[in-house]
């Protein structure tokens, strides 16, 4: 047989495996398909100013997914006092009756930057609002928005990452922060009494931080005494691979443990995993496969963690590249061209061995 012959055989062969590689991705089965039929919620968030621009992401978002997160910050929903924006919130509920989804709402209430410039909390005096002015239009504006959401909202949010050092801003140094948490979560279960009440943190890059997971939970603990409504401890596993603790799994073992005993369930709320630069962790695609394969393996070990959430759909339009300015980021499950990365993979393998 002659040079060029066995060339083309040979480019013949490595063809028709590339084609049986692509077949046996399909084969495989999605995402939303074994979650599903466990029961199990897995999710990802709604991008509004990507999702009509991709022809790809709207198909990815509804083969894939059970759930997904709708964006309904105060800056957004109602940028004028008194006049809601509902498109976004509209848009989303079509969506998710014509493909079956779940929507988790978030968040209820957040930073000073993600609330309308009407209140002008920019100022040192946080707009000049009275406890009982700003008490009032917290009311107005969750139940407004819950009461919009309806049941097509399994579950909101209703106070985004509490521990950070001034991240619920003039809500809380107004308020008083047990006491704003604790109102808002007695004005969305009023609005809707069927729909799960989240209060949601970030625990490092690192793994999930014990010391905050037990601050994240004593938090909960005192405003359950002040009336407070928590249903759900939402856990943020932003990991970065070059900084993961050998006892990343452990310590996430620990804020189930936690949740359990404090009678709450666990959803992972927001997962990424940040490869790192080039070369600085070798085989770092199998590692970010490892870890998502951990992560979701041990939620489902646990029948109180109910979901499962990674925070961006492909590569390219990860927060990571758009607000961290880290543009070789690359820490979701799909690539940018919306080709099943190994992280894909190792969801998908946890999913298939079930609880």
């Amino acid at each position: 047989m002659r040079w060029s012959q066995t060339f083309a055989i040979a480019i013949t062969v490595s063809a028709m495996m590339v084609l049986a590689s692509a077949r046996d991705s399909e084969d495989a089965g999605t995402l939303r398909q074994y979650a599903d039929k466990l029961g199990f919620g897995v999710g990802t968030v709604i991008q509004p100013r990507f999702w009509n621009q991709q022809p790809l992401f709207k198909p990815t978002l509804a083969r894939e997914f059970n759930h997904a997160v709708s964006i309904v910050v105060m800056r957004f929903t109602q940028p004028e006092r008194g006049r809601f924006d509902f498109d976004s919130v509209d848009s989303d509920k079509q969506f998710a009756r014509e493909h079956h989804m779940k929507l988790f709402g978030a968040a209820l209430v957040y930073r000073n930057d993600s609330s309308p410039d009407w209140l002008h909390y920019e100022r040192a005096d946080c707009g000049g609002w009275s406890s009982r002015e700003l008490d009032q239009i917290l009311k107005e504006h969750i139940q407004t928005l819950v009461r919009r959401g309806g049941d097509d909202f399994y579950a909101w949010e209703v106070v985004n990452e509490p521990l950070a050092p001034g991240h619920n801003g003039c809500w809380a140094r107004v308020l008083g922060q047990d006491e704003m948490i604790a109102k808002a979560s007695q004005y969305a279960r009023e609005a809707n009494p069927h729909v799960l009440l989240a209060l949601n943190d970030t625990f490092g890059q690192a793994g999930v931080d014990r010391e905050k997971t037990d601050a994240f939970f004593e938090l909960i603990r005192r405003v359950r005494k002040l009336g407070a409504q928590i249903d759900v401890a939402g856990c943020q596993l932003h990991l970065e691979l070059r900084q993961l603790h050998p006892g990343y799994v452990d310590e996430f073992k620990y804020f189930l443990e936690q949740a359990r005993k404090n009678n709450v369930q666990v959803q992972v709320t927001e997962m990424d995993v940040y490869q790192g630069p080039e070369g600085a962790i070798p085989e770092a695609y199998a590692k970010q496969k490892e870890v998502f394969y951990n992560i979701v393996h041990t939620c489902l070990k646990d029948s109180n963690c109910t979901s499962f959430t990674v925070w961006g759909i492909q590569d390219d339009l990860t927060w990571l590249r758009t607000h961290k300015d880290l543009l070789d980021a690359n820490p979701v499950l799909f690539d940018g061209q919306y080709r099943k990365k190994p992280a894909y993979f190792g969801v998908l393998e946890a999913l298939k061995e079930g609880r």
